[in-house]
């Protein structure tokens, strides 16, 4: 019975999720945007931080500053309130800091586009510098597009900055490679030219093909966005906010979101256009209009706790000594809901055994927000804090009420529920492979390999 429970968990793992696994992560641009992520980590860390301080600290309508938090923008105005509040030269000037830290997400995509050339280039063997130079170009000319202020830039990059990045370093790779090749492209050049300036002006006509190519192909798809339509426009043209509303829908939403980011890529922008086209304006009209919506983007920024679920469940159950460092190690970021630095030191990403509860916990985390919104147990999300706030306070803050801290306490019981099993497993399997690596070192063992 033993025997065949063994041969059933290895039917899941070795025929199935493993093979699989080793498959993709053999593909290099995989590799690629993994290198990627992890050599900026720090710079993600870093922003996340900032972001933080700009939506709880320096937010003028944020719960330090507003009347109905800790109302130090009440008393640094010197007691105004209301409407005199937000007229006051404090609001004005803490608004336009707010917005100025929003130019992070354009950061954090520009670093990503930067890193994830140089990293293609490496793999696909060609040279670095030009073609960074080429990534950097563009953005610098994307910039100048945006003169309706840093609030816009942000919008902009949050939903689409992921697949600008991939968009932009791929085709400036793959175009210089191309062009670099072909004689007509190289530049005739006088004699006794110092070597380095020989090689940067012989790609002088391949480098500016190269930078042109991929300029035309930003601008033709924001200029196709701007004036056919974009994607999210499509999507709430051809979809009702009741179906995006639907729980099914929602933990599909989330299904793919952590897929995406199981593979190594961003999930939050790749499927942003589905929450710009219904839980961006479902936010909106919870806030400014008194609707009661369930599914917000604040609702899915709470979400992102589930994760540390899966810490709390290592460092209390696991075996493995690196694996509780590193739960250990993480734990302070995944208490703001930085998931990163653990997606990828674990890993998570493209680890076959995490897949099945990674992708569980937060779909049933949907459920569960779900029923208990439904219900009136914990009111609707009504603000938004971004995703970085502490875990709990971040609950409270949404909703404004202590029921939204409880909310995000029973998902996180619930995800350590349902990570501990495969914790467990993990536990079982290492213990197996010791076993077997003990019986080969034994005296039988190594007879049965001489035979």
């Amino acid at each position: 019975m033993e025997k065949e429970q063994k041969t059933r968990q290895r039917g899941i793992f070795e025929d199935y999720l493993i093979p699989f696994t080793a498959r993709l992560s053999k593909i290099s641009y995989l590799k690629a945007l993994q290198e990627t992520f992890c050599t900026i980590m720090p710079l993600i860390i870093l922003l996340a931080l900032i972001r933080m301080a700009g939506s709880l600290v320096l937010n003028p309508l944020g719960p330090v500053m507003m009347e109905d938090g800790l109302g130090l923008g009440t008393f640094l105005s010197g007691g105004l309130h209301d409407q005199a509040y937000r007229d006051s030269g404090l609001f004005r000037t803490l608004s336009v800091c707010t917005d100025y830290l929003n130019i992070t997400d354009f950061i954090y995509y520009l670093v990503f586009a930067v890193i994830l050339t140089g990293k293609l280039a490496h793999t696909w063997h060609v040279d670095k510098i030009l073609p960074v130079l080429c990534t950097l170009t563009c953005y610098v000319l994307l910039l100048s597009l945006f003169n309706e202020g840093m609030e816009n830039v942000s919008l902009f990059f949050q939903g689409r900055g992921f697949f600008l990045s991939l968009l932009i370093a791929t085709v400036n790779v793959l175009a210089f490679r191309r062009f670099s090749k072909m004689s007509i492209m190289r530049t005739p050049l006088p004699l006794d030219l110092s070597p380095r300036l020989v090689y940067s002006m012989r790609h002088f006509i391949a480098i500016s093909m190269t930078m042109c190519l991929s300029l035309v192909t930003v601008l033709s798809w924001i200029l196709v966005e701007k004036f056919v339509g974009s994607l999210p426009a499509f999507l709430a043209s051809h979809f009702s906010q009741s179906v995006a509303q639907n729980p099914l829908v929602a933990m599909f939403y989330e299904f793919f979101r952590r897929f995406f980011w199981w593979l190594g890529l961003n999930g939050s922008s790749l499927t942003f256009s589905w929450a710009e086209a219904f839980y961006v304006p479902a936010q909106y009209q919870n806030e400014m209009e008194g609707a009661s919506f369930i599914f917000t983007m604040g609702f899915f920024d709470a979400l992102s706790i589930s994760l540390l679920g899966l810490a709390v469940s290592i460092w209390v159950f696991s075996f493995k000594k690196r694996l509780r460092s590193i739960s250990a190690y993480s734990l302070p970021f995944l208490l703001f809901s930085i998931n990163e630095p653990f997606l990828f030191a674990l890993p998570i990403v493209l680890n076959p055994l995490f897949l099945i509860p990674y992708l569980l916990a937060p779909m049933v985390n949907v459920l569960i927000g779900y029923i208990a919104i439904d219900c009136g147990i914990v009111p609707v999300f009504s603000h938004t804090f971004g995703s970085t706030a502490p875990v709990l306070l971040e609950g409270f803050l949404a909703t404004g009420d202590i029921m939204g801290a409880v909310l995000q306490l029973v998902w996180l019981s619930v995800d350590i529920v349902i990570y501990t099993p495969f914790v467990i497993i993990i536990n079982m399997r290492e213990q197996d492979e010791r076993l077997t690596a003990e019986e080969s070192n034994s005296p039988a063992g190594e007879e049965v390999r001489q035979s």
